[in-house]
């Protein structure tokens, strides 16, 4: 079976589609939205900084050259440390660029004192800084008379991505509006399962219930043309069979007739041969009902051990040889007759044409992975050609070249069984086995049925 790395259907389609939109439609706005957050937040505590800074300088550049470090003492604190010194605290006066907001605002500030340069740049942090994540800012206005205000605060390095409430809050609107898409989707897929349940059930055995024309347009649409084609194909089947029944039984009374004449007949070579004649035509006849009984088969359902009915189906023939593989249970929900005459048919063919009939029963899985019962019938005969393997299961078709010839028949023993395995939800298939040396060792009928 192949691996498959995409959905297979058109909920889980959407579904995927849907998730992956609303996931990066979140996480591109939840970017956006940080991105434009911290930057705000940054300039505003560059704005509030520069407020008290250049207020700060301000009021130190009219304090006497005696009193500025005491006051500046007085006023200093844990969030901003002033200094006066003849030196700048800052090295360069290129500021960094993203201190150079940071920078123009004090500019800006700083009015009613005469100063000459502004300098901003970084310190190095602290252990306690570091792991706040906190980076400390120095700020040095040089005034005109040679001294230097300077400045140090912490500021915040960068701000988080996403804090846990609004991470929690998008998770939640995430699940939200993903549930509600479920549900719209769910709601709208259902009228479609119906429809491909329908339309399963039309191929197995040729009849459907109608199904209700609910759901979206396209949907509705869908379902009224499904509706009208299942009515035609029943008329259709309908009219074959009664044409089938009604020939067949028409065909019994000429038949019964040219019976009684034959009985009167002196040449005993020439009776012999009408009567043998006429045998064949009954066969035919009984064969030919029997395939319109089995196309029109209304026997209700029912839950069977399988293993019963297979045992069953062969007891007739001593040849058949039943083996099981695996543990059960066995219990299937089917048409008892109908799935038994297909299961005899098919070990009759086998005895019939390959002189033998090994049946294995065992549970597997098909293609899909769905749990199906196997019934396996292997025989030792000719085989069928691989061009024939289809042609088979057309009503009345033999090919006695390849076949026993003396077996007789009238071609629709596979026919029937089909018809009556795609009645159960199951399948038939024909394959020869070959031998080492390529020659074929004989045919294997494989039956699948759902469990």
């Amino acid at each position: 079976m192949t691996r498959r790395f995409f959905p297979d259907s058109i909920l889980a389609w959407l579904l995927l589609i849907l998730v992956a939109g609303v996931m990066a439609s979140q996480a591109v706005t939840m970017l956006l939205h940080n991105l434009n957050r911290n930057e705000v937040l940054l300039r505003l505590e560059d704005q509030r900084a520069a407020e008290r800074i250049a207020a700060l300088a301000v009021f130190l550049g009219h304090t006497t050259p005696a009193l500025r470090q005491g006051v500046a003492d007085a006023m200093s604190g844990p969030s901003l440390d002033a200094r006066i010194s003849n030196r700048p605290l800052v090295a360069t006066a290129d500021a960094p660029r993203e201190l150079a907001p940071l920078a123009k605002a004090v500019v800006d500030r700083l009015k009613g004192i005469n100063w000459q340069e502004v300098r901003v740049g970084t310190g190095e942090p602290s252990e306690k800084e570091r792991a706040a994540a906190l980076v400390p800012v120095r700020v040095a206005v040089g005034l005109t008379d040679g001294t230097w205000l300077n400045f140090e605060f912490p500021m915040v390095a960068s701000l988080p991505w996403a804090s846990p409430q609004l991470l929690g809050l998008t998770v939640a609107a995430i699940i939200a509006v993903l549930g509600l898409c479920l549900y719209a989707l769910l709601r709208l897929m259902r009228p479609l399962e119906r429809l491909t349940a329908a339309a399963e059930a039309l191929g197995r055995s040729g009849s459907a219930q109608e199904i209700p024309e609910t759901g979206v347009g396209e949907v509705r649409r869908a379902a009224r043309a499904f509706n009208r084609m299942q009515g035609r194909i029943s008329r259709l089947i309908e009219d074959r069979l009664q044409m089938i029944a009604a020939i067949s039984h028409d065909l019994k009374t000429p038949i019964t007739r040219l019976r009684l004449r034959a009985e009167f007949m002196d040449d005993e070579t020439a009776r012999q041969k009408l009567l043998k004649d006429l045998d064949e035509m009954e066969l035919m006849i009984g064969s030919t009902l029997a395939f319109a009984r089995e196309e029109g088969n209304p026997e209700p359902r029912q839950t069977l051990d399988l293993r019963a009915l297979v045992k069953e189906a062969g007891e007739h023939q001593p040849q058949m040889r039943l083996g099981i593989a695996g543990a059960g249970p066995w219990e299937i929900n089917a048409q008892p007759l109908a799935l038994k005459r297909a299961i005899a048919n098919l070990i009759d063919n086998a005895v019939k044409y390959g002189n033998d009939a090994q049946v294995t029963l065992a549970r597997s899985k098909d293609q899909d992975g769905v749990p199906v019962f196997e019934i396996r019938i292997d025989d030792s005969g000719p085989g069928i050609p691989a061009s024939e393997m289809e042609r088979v299961f057309r009503p009345f078709y033999r090919i006695e070249a390849s076949r026993n010839r003396d077996s007789g028949g009238t071609g629709l023993g596979l026919a029937i069984a089909r018809s009556a395995i795609l009645a159960q939800g199951g399948s038939l298939n024909l394959h020869n086995r070959t031998r080492t040396d390529g020659t074929i060792a004989g045919l294997t009928a494989l039956v699948s049925l759902p469990v």
